[in-house]
């Protein structure tokens, strides 16, 4: 799916009672897959963050463990937050996470050549439930896109897959732009056009001279119950 030197990895997100968290996370700083520092972040969050923050450090950290040695990236420091809200890892290399109720997933990659930034969303496929709520179509694409996605219909369940398709790689897009326009980019200004490949081609809509010559990579899967999206953003080196 993903560029073959990046490594994704999952971690399930723990369902703890209150009173069970400080065991879990002593355990885990003892084990390693959480560093003291993040332990202690987690600890001013309410329960339910608490518990994905949790997961996808765990997941971050364990895909690091495998890229870190590749670069000569230290696995010392703890993996907090930019001012943007990412994860904030060491400089020789880019990453992401997404994490939903149960589940976490990340990505690391080592930065080099053109790749600047990656972004990963993890979405829940639809079911048949999810017909009984008002479709997001017309809130997340793109005339362009809205009539490919109507071939299936608003309320079949293919219809709905194919929209949270779009919403998901939107939001990895969004990720790994971000870096260069540190604002909230609206659903109508990246553009995709589909592929049977499952890697759309990304069109940037955005006014902002920063993203001008950046070039957008990105693609999709099905992972059991899940839509795995990532995308990568590319700038040529400046002499």
């Amino acid at each position: 799916m993903i560029r073959e030197n990046t490594v994704v990895t999952r971690a399930v997100v723990p369902d703890v009672p209150d009173e069970g968290w400080d065991a879990l996370l002593d355990r885990a700083v003892h084990s390693g897959s959480l560093h003291p520092l993040e332990a202690s972040f987690a600890r001013g969050l309410p329960a339910p963050r608490r518990a994905t923050f949790v997961a996808g450090r765990q997941a971050l950290r364990d895909a690091l463990s495998t890229v870190a040695p590749v670069v000569g990236a230290s696995l010392d420091a703890p993996i907090l937050r930019t001012h943007r809200g990412a994860p904030a890892l060491p400089s020789v290399v880019t990453g992401s996470v997404s994490h939903k109720r149960t589940l976490a997933m990340a990505a690391v990659a080592p930065r080099g050549g053109t790749l600047q930034h990656i972004g990963l969303d993890l979405e829940r496929r639809p079911q048949g439930d999810d017909l009984r709520r008002p479709s997001i179509a017309r809130k997340i694409l793109t005339g362009r896109e809205y009539e490919y996605v109507q071939q299936w219909g608003d309320d079949t369940l293919a219809g709905r897959e194919h929209v949270l398709v779009h919403f998901a790689l939107k939001e990895a897009v969004y990720k790994a732009i971000d870096p260069f326009v540190e604002r909230y980019v609206r659903f109508t200004e990246v553009e995709l056009e589909m592929a049977g490949d499952g890697r759309p081609q990304v069109t940037l809509l955005l006014p902002e001279a920063s993203v001008a010559d950046v070039r957008v990579e990105a693609g999709w899967q099905l992972d059991g119950e899940w839509i795995v999206a990532w995308a990568e953003s590319h700038r040529e080196r400046r002499v």
